[in-house]
């Protein structure tokens, strides 16, 4: 009976996995790029979010009936919220002031997203100068969650810094009522 040289082994060579590895990195290098998400998409969504950690604040100065404030830092391309923990009627932008807060604390901008108006005009009622016209580049509600000082409103722009045309802006009425817009120039401000 002849010898049996050669054992059928299970399982692949070192060459069927190396064209099934380079068969995956080809079609992973083309879909890819189609998962990424638009910047518009990302400066959109980085506004939404900012509108809603305002009313965040508001809410919270409303239930808590503390001063509560969202302090912009275009320089460092983030904002930070803060609640009058103690009562004392300031707020001196602490970690235990956000942290009183509860709600998002400090929050960096995206990369690619800032502060600014891009080609965008100001928005038709906004009055103030610069990529955010609130009075010492903060928001601030008193216990009634109204703006404080009383009667003053404000806008804050964000841009993506790749796409002029793309901007978005958070307007904030004396009321305390904020207001999500986007900048299309079709359309104008909608």
């Amino acid at each position: 009976m002849p010898r049996e040289t050669a054992r059928r082994r299970a399982g692949f060579t070192m060459l069927e996995l190396l064209a099934v590895v380079t068969i995956v990195g080809v079609i992973m290098a083309i879909m890819a790029p189609r998962f990424r998400i638009a910047r518009s998409t990302e400066l959109q969504l980085a506004g939404m979010q900012m509108a809603q950690d305002i009313d965040v604040t508001r809410t919270r100065a409303l239930s808590t009936r503390q001063l509560a404030r969202v302090a912009f830092d275009a320089d460092l391309h983030r904002y930070g919220g803060y609640l009058d923990h103690d009562g004392n009627g300031t707020i001196t932008q602490s970690a235990a002031e956000w942290q009183a807060l509860r709600g998002f604390g400090e929050r960096e901008l995206p990369k690619g997203i800032s502060f600014g108006q891009g080609a965008a005009p100001k928005l038709p009622d906004d009055v103030g100068s610069g990529s955010i016209t609130f009075e010492s580049a903060r928001v601030e509600f008193d216990s009634r969650g109204l703006v404080k000082p009383m009667g003053t409103s404000g806008v804050v722009y964000l841009t993506a810094d790749a796409e002029p045309l793309a901007v978005v802006a958070i307007s904030v009425a004396p009321s305390g009522n904020t207001r999500f817009w986007t900048w299309s120039p079709e359309g104008g401000w909608k």
